[in-house]
């Protein structure tokens, strides 16, 4: 999760992650909050610079050198497939 608009300078290119903003989260967990268990919630899997780019054209790239783990992406299995039974429950 993260603020909107992205309001960093800088993005990893090189750390795969499951950004998505506040309100697109806030929106699913309210769907989800009654089903029980684990579920993660997140967008799709890219780089921190990938997201980023696509909100902010000036973010500039930056290589992560151990700030982070590379690979900071969850399992969405569970969350894709409640949305896909559920269809009306899209953002």
């Amino acid at each position: 999760m993260t603020e909107k608009p992205f309001t960093h300078n800088y993005a990893f290119t090189n750390v795969k992650s499951n950004f998505i903003f506040h309100d697109q989260f806030a929106k699913l967990f309210i769907k989800l909050i009654h089903l029980k268990g684990i579920i993660n919630i997140g967008g799709k899997s890219q780089t921190i610079f990938e997201f980023a780019k696509k909100h902010n054209k000036n973010i500039k790239k930056k290589t992560s050198k151990g700030e982070l783990p590379l690979k900071m992406y969850m399992n969405l299995k569970r969350l894709n497939s409640f949305l896909k039974k559920n269809e009306n429950f899209k953002n």
